[in-house]
Formats: structure tokens, sequence, C-alpha cells
């Protein structure tokens, strides 16, 4: 079991201050990327994409995934479109039955 130090709890608090008070920050990790001075973070895995889409099939829409995650609504949509069609040419995900409108 690893016990967090009181600089441990100070980072973690500092992280979460960032989160609440920059408008720009829509994730932990773009919290502590600030702390860490690599920025914001603006490359998404596949993992990521394939976060937003659960979350768009679950009914939420572009723009309100694009708030999530610090992107626009026509971001979001572009990288759900490229997602499905890698994922659909490599057989690995079955056709989503809620509709892409463009």
């Amino acid at each position: 079991m690893k016990v967090e130090s009181s600089l441990d709890l100070r980072y973690n608090i500092a992280a979460m201050y960032i989160a609440i008070l920059r408008e720009d920050i829509a994730t932990p990790e773009q919290a502590f990327a600030i702390l860490e001075e690599k920025g914001i973070k603006t490359a998404y895995t596949d993992e990521d994409v394939e976060d937003m889409t659960k979350l768009y099939e679950q009914g939420l829409c572009y723009e309100e995934i694009g708030r999530i995650y610090g992107l626009s609504k026509y971001t979001i949509r572009r990288r759900i479109e490229r997602y499905r069609k890698k994922d659909l040419t490599d057989g690995n995900l079955k056709r989503s039955t809620r509709k892409i409108y463009r």
C-alpha cells in the first residue's frame, strides 16, 4: 500500500484548483500537464476516441462531448467517424444503430 506524502497531496490539490479555475481545462490529465509544464493535452489516444464514441452512443451530443474534452463538436464528430471507419475495416467494431448527422 502506497502512502501519499504531503507533497503528493499538495500536487493533487494544485491540479484540482487549476481544473476549477481554468476554463480551458476539461480533464484531470490536462491539469497535471499544466503543473508539469507540458501544456494542455492536444493528442488523444484511440482509447480516448473510443470513450468519445461510447458517450455519443449513450446519447450525448457532439457539443457535450466536446465540452468534456475541450474540443469543438466538429472535431469530435470527425474523430468518431475516423475511429469507426478504422475499426470497421479491421473488423473490430460492430456498426452502431445510431446515425451520425452531418
